[in-house]
């Protein structure tokens, strides 16, 4: 599905859930003080949507789904408590207790994201360029730690993929990676720590669907012409190239902490929407002129670079890297 039809579908799915939301606001009469966590649950629904268009089936890939559903949930209990539903017969234990859904919760993301089950797999891959004279790379992964850099020469990916990886290719320049779940779940299971190279001598197109992992991104060097990046409970550090000519980047976060490095030397220009979390750029670098951040030179800059992110809870940061 093209980028402009998940667009049009998310931002549906957006305006028909404010709507449903104060048409149940209205008709049952209850006040803001009490209906605001219906917000909540819109967060929820609507993430669960834009994670549904893109998701591929795949038992890894089903992590995605943790943190849209997680804030249903929350919302859902958030607004029995606040409604006094939660205040009769056994259900107080719940109205009382049910914070520890919160607690369980992020013991969950740590778990997919810092302990490991087991010893990994170990396995290493090299994927030929093949005279491609163009690349498009997805990754998806599901928890644990992932780390890029530059290929080989004559490399389209090579590294090695600690917890196994799964790899497929309709084209020559074009692949697929994901997680090897045929014994058990990479991050509860076992170790899950990718190092992947990506090739450097052509121009590449590069998506990766992240759900509670560390990501460590150096694309310094690399052709990179676009990035996709969609990521669920994470923490991410992306370096961008330095002499790519035009760059698109595309960002969607959940309950992720995202660093964006633009090296000196590139121009760049900044759209934010953070539903409920925060941004922080470089203005004195990138200052703001209407509802975007741009570099002075950004119109006739050589290198540039166009971002565009969006997010649910969590951070972003534009900084300069050196």
């Amino acid at each position: 599905m093209s980028s402009a039809r998940r667009g049009s579908l998310v931002g549906a799915t957006w305006l028909i859930g404010l709507g449903i939301l104060f048409i149940v606001q209205r008709a049952a009469d209850i006040p803001w003080t009490q209906a605001w966590p219906m917000f909540v649950i819109l967060v929820g629904v609507a993430t669960f949507v834009a994670t549904a268009i893109r998701w591929r089936p795949g038992l890894a890939s089903l992590w995605e789904f943790t943190w849209p559903v997680a804030w249903i949930v929350v919302g859902a209990i958030l607004l029995a408590s606040s409604t006094g539903n939660l205040s009769q017969g056994p259900a107080e234990l719940i109205a009382e207790w049910w914070p520890w859904v919160l607690v369980i919760l992020g013991v969950w993301f740590v778990i997919g994201a810092v302990i490991p089950g087991g010893p990994g797999l170990e396995e290493a891959l090299v994927v030929p360029l093949d005279g491609a004279s163009t690349a498009a790379v997805r990754i998806s992964f599901g928890a644990g730690r992932l780390s890029a850099g530059p290929a080989a020469p004559g490399h389209l990916v090579d590294g090695d993929f600690r917890g196994g990886v799964v790899h497929t290719s309709d084209a020559p320049g074009r692949i697929e990676l994901n997680q090897d779940t045929s014994h058990g779940l990479p991050w509860l299971d076992r170790e899950s720590d990718w190092s992947v190279g990506l090739t450097a001598e052509v121009p590449l197109y590069l998506r990766l669907d992240i759900g509670a992992a560390r990501a460590s991104l150096d694309l310094d060097g690399l052709q990179l012409r676009r990035l996709e990046l969609h990521t669920g409970a994470s923490e991410s550090r992306v370096r961008l190239p330095r002499s790519a000519g035009a760059t698109e980047v595309r960002t969607e976060t959940g309950a992720a902490s995202l660093t964006i490095e633009v090296p000196i030397g590139v121009a760049a220009r900044i759209r934010s929407r953070m539903t409920l979390g925060s941004s922080q750029i470089d203005e004195g670098r990138f200052p703001k002129i209407g509802d975007v951040h741009q570099s002075p030179d950004y119109p006739t800059a050589t290198n540039r670079v166009d971002i565009d992110a969006q997010g649910g809870v969590g951070s972003l940061r534009i900084v300069s890297g050196a």
